[in-house]
């Protein structure tokens, strides 16, 4: 009886209710699909992280790290707008930190980023974002706006106070530039980004007591024109 009841049921089955079967699988697919198998497929090569859990649309991201950048542990989720114009970006935030981000750039980035090991040779403890975007098109830079800043600790007992430098970003030649300026004017950072992923960062101090910058110059800062200044690099 179970077989035959099973079998005048698909008999009757119409063409329209097969098609509306169809669609609840492949929805109940997608809706279900893992974070992990997405963001493997979607994100560039140096975006790494400890654990990835959940569904596309409401996951989890354990120890996020964007090249150099540690994000810590994000929630994400797949933008639905976007896949319009066949693009996939993902919407991630945190306490402090918000943005969207996929492998054609970030948008919207807003709060701030610690970073305890540093950037190159420069004592930068954290980056702070408002409103910050940069969109890439084939490894160049296209468009860039908002604001990103740096924040140094302090260099000696001769400078103990950190210092805080921030500037709007723009793109140049293909490279995403950012010229920071500290809040006297005396304090100048050129962040520079390149097409193959390689960053500069050159800082200028001017104004400093002269045994402040005696002993920034003992410990690898070089004399320029009005002041002293260093520079390092690395990559993403």
């Amino acid at each position: 009886m179970i077989g035959r009841w099973i079998f005048v049921r698909d008999s009757g089955m119409t063409r329209r209710g097969w098609l509306a079967l169809g669609a609840l699988a492949l929805l109940a697919l997608i809706v279900l699909l893992p974070l992990r198998l997405v963001l493997g497929i979607a994100m560039p090569e140096n975006v790494t992280a400890r654990s990835v859990e959940g569904s596309v649309w409401d996951g989890r991201i354990a120890d996020l790290n964007v090249g150099p950048l540690p994000l810590g542990t994000v929630d994400a989720g797949l933008e639905p707008l976007p896949l319009l114009i066949g693009r996939a970006q993902f919407a991630i935030s945190r306490d402090g930190f918000s943005a969207k981000g996929g492998a054609h750039g970030i948008s919207q980035a807003s709060g701030s980023i610690a970073l305890p090991d540093g950037l190159g040779g420069l004592p930068v403890t954290g980056l702070s974002f408002n409103r910050f975007s940069v969109r890439m098109d084939h490894g160049g830079c296209v468009q860039a706006e908002g604001t990103l800043g740096v924040t140094l600790a302090s260099f000696g007992p001769l400078m103990p106070n950190g210092l805080a430098l921030s500037g709007t970003a723009r793109c140049e030649k293909g490279a995403l530039v950012v010229p920071m300026r500290g809040p006297q004017g005396m304090e100048r950072l050129a962040l520079r980004m390149t097409r193959d992923g390689r960053w500069q960062a050159d800082l200028t101090l001017s104004g400093l007591p002269q045994e402040a910058a005696d002993a920034l110059r003992a410990g690898g800062f070089d004399a320029r024109p009005g002041g002293i200044g260093i520079g390092t690099s690395g990559s993403f």
